[in-house]
């Protein structure tokens, strides 16, 4: 009975019940994968078009669904180039949110769901948030726990020198 409780003997245990324990010819036989093993992970991707050029982070890429303190917040995030003062970053911040759904939301808007995109220069280190927006979000996919966030999202953010950023093809997905 001591065996049964041995992590090894577990381990061997499950093995064994996966791959079938017999041991007759299996040329026939179809080859049967592991339900576990049965789907890829899907790398998690941030990815836009801003005026038609391709953005897209390579790092830092974070969904949040209803973190602690923020009933009804999805958050979504990512980075993008060298991790110094010219890091690229987009942040988009739906609040009143409860799950999947679409949201229309500008500058000053009551839930104070905000978007922004820092750093595309030195002299253009901000477009959106306090500045300006019109955005437009679907969020499809929307799981606390463990955290699946899917979202498509376009718009258009103002930035610091008075010019204004046109984003489209906007993609999101996030699998904890």
């Amino acid at each position: 009975m001591r065996n049964l409780f041995n992590p090894c003997f577990l381990w061997a245990l499950v093995m064994a019940a996966l791959t079938g324990c017999s041991s007759a010819d299996t040329k026939d036989s179809k080859t049967v994968t592991p339900a576990i093993a049965a789907e890829a992970p899907h790398p998690n991707l941030l990815s836009m078009k801003v005026n038609g050029t391709v953005w897209q982070a390579d790092h830092e890429v974070t969904g949040i669904v209803h973190p602690n303190g923020y009933n009804n917040a999805i958050l979504i995030g990512g980075k993008k180039g060298p991790k110094d003062k010219t890091e690229q970053t987009f942040n988009l911040n739906l609040y009143n949110a409860a799950g999947t759904g679409i949201f229309d939301f500008v500058s000053g808007n009551k839930d104070n769901s905000e978007v922004q995109l820092a750093n595309l220069s030195d002299e253009k280190y901000l477009y959106g948030n306090v500045l300006g927006f019109a955005f437009h979000a679907k969020i499809t996919r929307a799981e606390k726990n463990p955290t699946v966030l899917e979202a498509s999202f376009e718009g258009v953010l103002t930035g610091n020198t008075g010019d204004s950023v046109k984003i489209t093809d906007g993609k999101f997905y996030y699998h904890e």
